[in-house]
């Protein structure tokens, strides 16, 4: 993992955006330049770039469980840039954020990652924003996946052994924590942490599979089922075997069945066999005929004579209409007259005449000639005098019209239907009468008729057995289908519990593989890193060799030193530079045995050092602990001997300067020339 840049806008006592370039600067093949320096008094920003770096990687994870999301939130509301003597709704931004870019190889592969965490005001509290990119894309994950994607990349307990400040020094070389801090980021850092989650893991896996029904009850259940099945098995078959054989005798009765309807057939047993059907057929037909020749006998006897004499039959028709009218005309005539002397007498008489102004005479013309009118207005004498032939009252006469009709227009058509079904009855009765005669005798046919009829009793009785058998089968093969599911869900359990016996047998070895790798490869690191510890502490202290031999209790992970004369050393009798140091050779040494390229953030590592520890420090630990030093210090532990002794691996300087009326840090960023005045002004 190598920094490149760090952005930090409006953030602490930084006002809009600043840019830092972290990347180490390489001369020529020999020569690295992997220092850089962020150099300032007290309050100038170095602690909160410190927490800058950390906070673009983990956000609230960069604090471990020191702080929740209500405190973080706090946290980061504290550290938007603050305006001194500004009213209070202005008071500090609106908006901060940090962004960080580095570079992190993975499979052999150089990644480019970017990462911005932006915070935003929103009431009380503050909304973060993160944004992620994979040489220049988002990678493949949802954006609230992000920190899951991150931590995956860069686990949050790698910070401890990247980012250091004084509290973690101090703890760090505290013989009271020294041992708790270093079980925890040793295992983290070697992985053995992973090992105890899987571990844990197994456990609990272990105790969720635990099946609570015994493996020997499953398996005589088991058997249990498989007797039954085979049981119904058994019956079943023995049922299929009987229905074959049922199948065959029946295939054996048809045939015998059909071979005596041949000979039935060929004896006339066809006609025999319709004998009853006939007679019943010929009676009716016989009886049917009786019925349409009597219906046609009285046809004959009422109106079907007069449908040979249609024409006589209209003329008698139209005779009887005529005398229907002739007696109308005669009754109005009669009538007509006797009113006549009643209409003389009104127009005689002189009521009719007044009012209106007529002369007697004309009057009497006028009378005389309506009578006159009146009197040609009756029915003719040659209709009065026509003789009427037929005395008959109206309903007679319309009687006798409907005769008419029905000889003229029915009669006829239901005749012929009547005698067009009479020759067709006649002609199925003497079909019938030959069929009749082409029947056998019974005696030829009644043997036939005998066999014929055992052979169907037969068929009958073993089609009903075949349909008792097919439903036996039926019941059966569904009690055996259901003791089979119960089978194979008894089996299953049962090999689910196998399965589970030996995952719990594996998982009980894996524990013990585990708990031995685990014991293995922690003594193998603890003797690597009481080895590495004895070497760079005694590299970086001024006392030659001060340590003889270090020792690590893999149990509880407390570290014990050893002089040269074999005496043990107290870390409470070193000077707060000597634990320091220690602190710092532990931190190398555990950086050593990971064989991880990680770079290293130290906030004020020289403030307890005395000159000779800090020279030791600059020319030992500095060139050898990282490819990547990132230093954090005040301008009183820079002095000009010791920035003349870290040019050879400095890349930058960046110096912090602080306006307390502005209320904001101005920075001031050269390879050379800032390096220059910060040697001038330490000279002054």
């Amino acid at each position: 993992m190598l920094l490149l840049n760090l952005t930090v806008d409006n953030f602490g006592v930084f006002r809009g955006t600043h840019s830092f370039e972290l990347v180490p600067k390489s001369e020529d093949a020999h020569q690295l330049r992997h220092l850089t320096i962020f150099s300032g008094y007290n309050g100038s920003g170095k602690t909160t770039l410190f927490q800058a770096v950390m906070l673009a990687l983990h956000g609230s994870l960069a604090f471990g469980d020191k702080l929740d999301l209500r405190q973080y939130s706090s946290f980061i509301s504290s550290h938007m840039h603050r305006i001194p003597h500004e009213t209070r709704n202005n008071a500090s931004s609106s908006r901060s954020g940090v962004s960080l870019s580095f570079h992190y190889i993975r499979s052999g592969q150089t990644l480019n990652i970017q990462v911005e965490r932006q915070w935003h005001r929103q009431g009380r509290g503050v909304q973060e924003k993160l944004t992620v990119l994979q040489n220049g894309t988002a990678p493949d994950v949802d954006a609230a996946d992000y920190q899951t994607w991150l931590n995956d990349l860069i686990p949050p307990g790698l910070g401890y052994f990247c980012f250091f400040d004084a509290e973690q020094l101090d703890a760090l070389a505290s013989p009271e924590e020294q041992s708790q801090i270093l079980r925890e980021n040793l295992e983290r850092l070697l992985g053995i942490d992973l090992i105890q989650r899987l571990q844990n893991d197994i456990e609990q896996y272990t105790l969720h599979q635990a099946s609570p029904v015994k493996i020997e009850h499953l398996y005589t259940k088991v058997l249990e089922y498989r007797s039954v099945v085979d049981e119904l098995d058994g019956q079943m078959d023995q049922l299929r075997k009987e229905s074959e054989e049922l199948s065959t005798d029946l295939l054996n009765c048809e045939a015998a069945l059909a071979q005596q309807e041949r000979l039935l057939a060929s004896e006339g047993g066809a006609y025999a066999a319709r004998r009853p059907l006939l007679k019943d057929r010929l009676q009716a037909v016989q009886k049917e005929i009786e019925t349409t020749s009597s219906q046609l006998r009285e046809l004959v006897a009422e109106l079907l004579p007069f449908a040979f004499a249609p024409e006589l039959c209209l003329r008698l028709s139209k005779q009887l209409t005529r005398e229907v009218e002739i007696r109308r005309q005669q009754s109005a005539n009669t009538l007509w007259q006797e009113k006549l002397p009643d209409v003389e007498t009104v127009l005689m008489g002189d009521e009719f005449w007044k009012e209106l102004e007529v002369s007697s005479n004309i009057r009497q013309i006028l009378t005389e000639r309506l009578l006159q009118t009146l009197r040609m207005t009756g029915t003719s004498d040659s209709i009065v005098r026509e003789p009427i032939i037929h005395q008959l009252a109206e309903p007679e006469h319309e009687r006798l019209q409907q005769w008419i009709a029905q000889a003229i227009q029915m009669i006829p058509q239901e005749a012929q239907d009547l005698g067009k079904r009479l020759r067709e009855l006649r002609e199925e009765q003497r079909h019938i009468e030959t069929d009749l005669l082409r029947a056998p005798d019974e005696d030829i046919l009644v043997p036939i008729h005998t066999e014929i009829s055992r052979l169907r009793e037969t068929q009958l009785s073993k089609q009903r057995r075949q349909s008792a058998l097919n439903e036996q089968i039926g019941s059966l093969q569904f009690q055996r289908n259901e003791k089979f599911r119960l089978f194979q869900q008894a089996l299953e359990q049962y090999e689910k519990a196998r399965d589970v016996e030996k995952q719990a047998v594996l998982a009980q070895r894996t524990k013990l593989v585990l708990r031995t790798y685990k014991d293995i490869l922690t003594r193998q690191r603890m003797q690597m890193l009481e080895e590495a510890l004895q070497q760079s502490f005694n590299k970086i202290c001024r006392k030659e060799y001060l340590l003889s031999r270090v020792r690590i209790n893999p149990d509880n992970f407390s570290i014990q030193l050893e002089d040269g004369s074999g005496n043990i050393l107290d870390l409470n009798n070193f000077s707060a530079g000597e634990r320091q140091l220690y602190a710092l050779a532990l931190l190398w040494a555990l950086r050593q045995i990971s064989a991880r390229q990680l770079p290293l953030v130290v906030d004020t590592p020289l403030a307890r050092l005395d000159e000779v520890h800090r020279w030791r420090f600059i020319h030992d630990y500095v060139p050898l602990v990282s490819d990547q030093v990132i230093l954090f210090t005040t301008d009183a532990e820079l002095d000009t001997n010791l920035l003349s002794e870290v040019k050879p691996y400095l890349a930058r300087v960046y110096q912090l300067q602080h306006n307390s009326q502005l209320g904001e840090t101005t920075v001031v960023r050269d390879t050379t020339q800032a390096t220059h005045d910060i040697v001038s002004s330490a000279s002054v």
